[in-house]
């Protein structure tokens, strides 16, 4: 039996798959080195959430339609780009990829969907 969908708030939840992602691409690279994910400024942080605002708040959500962001003073940038869009327990949701960019690192790619609550929020569904 399936548990009950459960929806976080969108920084921690992207916060924790950053962790998740990190912590198996470090065991899986464990020999070659100590690789960490992604180290993201508070102000990185921030013009990410901006731009995945920006990008849920465009309705209709198109398939493509993407989102970026760039700091300057620490050369980091991304883009979130939905690949998906679908209703899933009534709500509007859409599949985002997001693609980080962090000076020295290699590029991240991250998916997470949003689903728009019925109270007008859009949250990371897990």
């Amino acid at each position: 039996m399936r548990s009950p969908s459960l929806f976080r708030r969108p920084c921690a939840s992207l916060a924790v798959c950053i962790m998740i992602i990190s912590a198996a691409a470090a065991q899986a690279q464990h020999a070659r080195s100590t690789t960490q994910g992604p180290k993201l400024s508070s102000e990185d942080n921030r013009l990410l959430f901006e731009s995945v605002d920006r990008l849920n708040a465009k309705e209709p959500a198109k398939v493509g339609r993407s989102e970026s962001w760039s700091n300057p003073q620490t050369n980091s940038s991304g883009t979130s780009t939905v690949l998906r869009v679908f209703r899933t327990d009534g709500m509007p949701c859409h599949l985002v990829q997001h693609h980080i960019v962090v000076a020295g690192e290699r590029p991240s790619d991250y998916r997470l969907t949003w689903c728009r609550t019925p109270a007008g929020d859009w949250k990371t569904k897990e």
